[in-house]
């Protein structure tokens, strides 16, 4: 590998000005063309020439330089990284690939290679296709989410609630579905991107609490690089929910979104969401006031996450809700913060290739409604909640893996009858596509 010290410093090619910049890359280009083999030469003029932001140069230089100085770990993560600041993802994973298969590569290269390669697994470029299937078996100490005691307070008055309204627990099958096809519109790199997600989850006794949902995203996605941001994306789609409770029809919500996704800098993920659905609730018999709930939900959700090494990424979370509904008892605010950790490590178990995952996670989050719910009180409810929650995804096979799952759920509230915990512990199976 050519040295460092051959050429100018960093610190050195800091302060020249663009035109010294020009100077000094033309009087090397001249030299270059006398002594072509000369790679401490061509890479004092690679450094050159990505101060001054011409990464097409630099790389045309790196691949001529690797034809004479071919499987050189430095010269192939250096590629790597500037087809990566060129937005060419899948040509950046090639050269990083080579880069960490290489027995040559130094144990320091081939931790800045992983860190790039996970980013890379989480490209702003979408995939054409994916989808993923999730079946768990699922228990739950509050499955209904009621209150522990049959004695509340209502209206300052002691009042005994019938057994089904307390909490109860219940065994319970679930099932996720996700499909995320990209058709490339080949502008530029911009997309139109379709997302459906089903969920399902079916009790064994409490079925009046069966949740069934089902959302489609659709709409236009833009490559960001024409405005000088080479890893990001801007997605605007409409949104199409319905939802069903205990087998009857709960809720429908037409509404639209847009998201912006980026590489904030080479170690972090930046994802910026903004949505709104109109929910309009039926009534049924076992609801039959459940229209007053109809109304706008408006949620601002910021995610960041951060690379802390290659295996560990830490994220966090603010999320903003807005919920207006008819009935001003039931339209509140909701503020939300969390944070998690997933640590990637190689599998403990002999003969397995695939690297186990450890999820850790936690959030509180504040309700505050806008009116008293006199059935219940003549103060406006508030609400915390907290919850833990922690997973192991263990893969068996290349799309296959065995996930056991634990979290804890406890709210606290102004309303007896709205204070609960939860228990629950599952183990599902999942499959990519």
């Amino acid at each position: 590998m050519p040295a460092a010290a051959a050429g100018s410093s960093n610190a050195e090619i800091s302060r020249l000005t663009p035109e010294q910049l020009d100077a000094r890359r033309e009087a090397l280009l001249e030299q270059m063309l006398e002594r072509p083999n000369d790679l401490d030469l061509a890479f004092q003029y690679v450094e050159l020439s990505e101060a001054a932001g011409d990464y097409e140069g630099a790389v045309t230089t790196l691949e001529r330089m690797l034809i004479f100085s071919p499987n050189t770990p430095q010269l192939q993560l250096k590629t790597g990284l500037l087809y990566y600041k060129l937005g060419a993802y899948e040509t950046s994973r090639s050269y990083l690939e080579q880069t960490l298969s290489n027995p040559a590569t130094p144990p320091d290269v081939a931790k800045t290679v992983r860190l790039y390669l996970e980013q890379l697994s989480l490209s702003v470029e979408p995939a054409p296709f994916e989808a993923q299937i999730f079946s768990a078996l699922r228990w739950e100490s509050n499955a209904n989410a009621g209150p522990a005691s049959r004695t509340v307070t209502l209206n300052g008055l002691p009042f005994t609630i019938d057994e089904q309204s307390s909490g109860q627990s219940d065994w319970s099958s679930l099932n996720v579905g996700t499909v995320h096809y990209s058709y490339d519109r080949e502008r530029q790199g911009d997309t139109f991107d379709f997302d459906f997600l089903a969920y399902s989850s079916t009790h064994f006794e409490l079925s009046d609490v069966d949740l069934n949902v089902l959302e489609v995203t659709a709409g236009p996605s833009y490559n960001l690089r024409r405005f000088g941001v080479n890893n990001g994306r801007l997605y605007v789609y409409a949104i199409g929910d319905l939802t069903y409770l205990g087998g009857d029809y709960y809720f429908g919500a037409p509404g639209a979104g847009t998201r912006l996704y980026t590489f904030a800098n080479e170690r972090s993920l930046l994802d910026v969401r903004l949505e709104t659905r109109y929910r309009d609730f039926q009534n049924s018999n076992e609801l039959p006031t459940n229209s007053l709930w109809t109304g706008w939900q408006t949620r601002a959700t910021t995610t960041y996450s951060y690379f802390l090494s290659p295996g560990v990424i830490l994220t966090v979370e603010g999320q903003a809700q807005r919920e207006a509904a008819d009935a001003d008892f039931y339209a509140n605010w909701q503020i939300a913060l969390t944070a998690g950790l997933a640590w990637s490590f190689e599998s403990p178990l002999p003969n397995n290739r695939f690297p186990w995952t450890w999820q850790i996670g936690a959030s509180v989050i504040a309700r505050e409604y806008d009116a008293p719910d006199y059935t219940i009180s003549t103060e406006t409810e508030e609400d915390d909640t907290f919850w833990g929650r922690t997973a192991l995804i263990i893969p068996v096979a290349e799309t296959w893996s065995i996930i056991p799952q634990l979290e804890y759920r406890k709210q606290n509230s102004n309303y007896d009858i709205r204070n609960f915990d939860d228990l629950s512990t599952l183990v599902g199976i999942q499959k990519r596509f």
